[in-house]
Protein backbone atom coordinates (compact mmCIF):
# COMPACT_ATOMS: atom_id res chain seq x y z
CA UNK A 1 0.00 0.00 0.00
CA UNK A 2 1.14 3.29 -0.93
CA UNK A 3 1.84 6.34 1.78
CA UNK A 4 0.17 9.29 0.62
CA UNK A 5 0.46 12.44 2.50
CA UNK A 6 -2.51 14.23 2.64
CA UNK A 7 -3.12 17.29 0.37
CA UNK A 8 -1.42 20.98 1.37
CA UNK A 9 -3.41 23.64 2.90
CA UNK A 10 -3.67 26.89 1.20
CA UNK A 11 -5.22 29.68 2.82
CA UNK A 12 -6.04 32.98 1.65
CA UNK A 13 -4.05 35.99 3.27
CA UNK A 14 -6.33 38.74 3.27
CA UNK A 15 -9.49 37.10 4.27
CA UNK A 16 -7.71 33.68 5.98
CA UNK A 17 -9.82 31.68 4.26
CA UNK A 18 -9.12 28.19 2.95
CA UNK A 19 -8.30 28.21 -0.59
CA UNK A 20 -8.01 24.35 -2.11
CA UNK A 21 -5.91 24.40 -5.07
CA UNK A 22 -7.32 24.04 -8.29
CA UNK A 23 -6.48 23.01 -12.30
CA UNK A 24 -5.79 25.76 -14.25
CA UNK A 25 -8.11 24.10 -16.81
CA UNK A 26 -10.46 23.79 -14.42
CA UNK A 27 -11.82 27.85 -14.39
CA UNK A 28 -14.40 28.39 -16.95
CA UNK A 29 -15.95 31.36 -18.83
CA UNK A 30 -19.35 32.84 -18.55
CA UNK A 31 -20.61 35.59 -20.09
CA UNK A 32 -24.16 36.87 -18.66
CA UNK A 33 -26.41 39.44 -19.27
CA UNK A 34 -26.95 40.74 -15.77
CA UNK A 35 -27.47 44.49 -16.15
CA UNK A 36 -29.52 46.91 -17.86
CA UNK A 37 -29.18 48.91 -20.77
CA UNK A 38 -26.88 50.01 -22.76
CA UNK A 39 -24.35 47.63 -20.97
CA UNK A 40 -26.01 44.93 -19.87
CA UNK A 41 -23.01 42.30 -20.07
CA UNK A 42 -20.21 41.46 -17.58
CA UNK A 43 -18.37 37.89 -18.15
CA UNK A 44 -17.46 35.82 -14.76
CA UNK A 45 -14.50 32.97 -14.09
CA UNK A 46 -15.65 30.25 -11.92
CA UNK A 47 -13.80 27.32 -10.39
CA UNK A 48 -16.32 23.95 -9.29
CA UNK A 49 -17.22 24.15 -5.52
CA UNK A 50 -17.17 27.66 -5.20
CA UNK A 51 -20.91 29.43 -5.36
CA UNK A 52 -19.10 32.75 -6.29
CA UNK A 53 -16.78 33.95 -9.19
CA UNK A 54 -13.87 34.00 -9.14
CA UNK A 55 -13.32 37.04 -11.04
CA UNK A 56 -16.09 39.51 -12.68
CA UNK A 57 -15.46 42.27 -15.13
CA UNK A 58 -17.60 45.10 -15.17
CA UNK A 59 -20.52 46.15 -17.46
CA UNK A 60 -19.85 45.88 -21.65
CA UNK A 61 -22.02 47.24 -24.78
CA UNK A 62 -22.04 43.99 -26.15
CA UNK A 63 -21.72 40.15 -25.44
CA UNK A 64 -18.68 40.18 -28.09
CA UNK A 65 -16.81 42.77 -25.97
CA UNK A 66 -17.52 40.82 -22.57
CA UNK A 67 -16.53 37.63 -24.33
CA UNK A 68 -13.26 39.09 -26.00
CA UNK A 69 -12.36 41.08 -22.55
CA UNK A 70 -13.57 37.30 -20.38
CA UNK A 71 -11.18 35.14 -22.61
CA UNK A 72 -8.41 37.70 -21.87
CA UNK A 73 -9.05 37.42 -18.48
CA UNK A 74 -9.12 33.67 -17.94
CA UNK A 75 -5.80 33.72 -19.62
CA UNK A 76 -4.20 35.61 -17.25
CA UNK A 77 -5.55 33.56 -14.27
CA UNK A 78 -4.68 30.45 -15.88
CA UNK A 79 -1.03 31.55 -16.48
CA UNK A 80 -0.25 33.10 -13.24
CA UNK A 81 -2.14 29.69 -11.82
CA UNK A 82 -0.05 27.19 -13.57
CA UNK A 83 3.46 29.71 -13.07
CA UNK A 84 2.60 29.66 -8.81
Amino acid sequence: MRNVSPPRQIYDCENMKKVSPFDPADYTLAVKSRGRAPKPWRWEINVPGKNKPVQQSEFFETMSEATRAGKTALAELRAASAAA
